[in-house]
């Protein structure tokens, strides 16, 4: 299924822990970084998973011919301070988005804030970013990209019914190691730019691919508090702004749960 010579071979990572089956890629992932002498970064590949995590109380699950994977990656602080954790999402959600485009060129990629991927309106990928305890320089980015599996095979259980799959796009199976190796040469690109302190060239590509933008949504936020407004894109920190009754806001953490169509 798998070309892992070919991945080791290709530079984008420094070692690849691969599963025929595990529970979850990003809490193997947590467990390998939160160890003193690994190689980062690190690949944890799974051909099937079935206890993936998402946002909150949400569960990606899959079967063959999805894609999961997760990444553990060095993120000095002094390069990549925690305030700025929130934009690592974000980065690999355009990464994602640049890396499909290439296998559907004409399908509509986008991504909505803060961690998923749509296509032509369903969501395709979902993107978990986590700090390792413990470490101030650590941080596990997981990813589920739906791409020769059925549209149901695999998401956020109550969203399968607006679920897509690349297959389901563009008809025929691709090769999972070239999706993933492109998608690992984008997010390669993305990370390099954000640990150089350049944000604003991949704000500018989420701005281009907002699925939220125009739409009236619903955030909530710690503590039970929700805010909802015209979603206006984002800014240049990655937050998202929102034209409330009340002004403009920029929403720098929490979910967003509804939206118009």
């Amino acid at each position: 299924m798998f070309d892992l010579a070919r991945i080791a071979a290709s530079g984008l990572v420094a070692a690849v822990d691969y599963h025929e089956s595990i529970g979850s890629t990003s809490d193997r992932a947590l467990a390998l970084g939160a160890q003193g002498e690994v190689d980062l970064p690190l690949l944890v590949l799974a051909a099937r998973q079935t206890a993936g995590r998402g946002r909150g109380s949400n569960r990606w699950w899959s079967d063959e011919g999805a894609l999961t994977f997760s990444l553990v990656l060095e993120a000095p602080p002094d390069r990549l301070p925690p305030q700025r954790w929130p934009q690592v999402a974000l980065v690999a959600g355009i990464a994602v988005c640049e890396a499909l485009q290439t296998f559907a060129p004409r399908a509509n990629f986008a991504v909505k804030w803060p961690n998923d991927v749509f296509l032509d309106g369903k969501k395709i990928c979902g993107i978990l970013s986590e700090s390792i305890p413990g470490w101030r320089d650590r941080l596990v980015v997981g990813v589920g990209i739906n791409v020769n599996n059925g549209d149901q095979e695999t998401g956020d259980r109550r969203q399968k019914s607006g679920a897509a799959s690349l297959i389901g796009h563009v008809g025929v199976p691709r090769d999972l190691t070239n999706v993933l190796l492109s998608v690992l040469d984008e997010f390669d690109r993305r990370w390099r730019e954000l640990l150089d302190g350049r944000f604003d060239e991949a704000a500018s590509a989420y701005r281009e691919r907002c699925f939220l933008t125009g739409k009236t949504v619903t955030i909530g936020q710690p503590g039970g508090q929700t805010v909802v407004g015209v979603c206006r894109g984002i800014d240049n920190s990655g937050g998202l702004r929102v034209q409330t009754e009340q002004g403009e806001q920029s929403v720098v953490s929490g979910a967003v749960v509804g939206w118009d169509s």
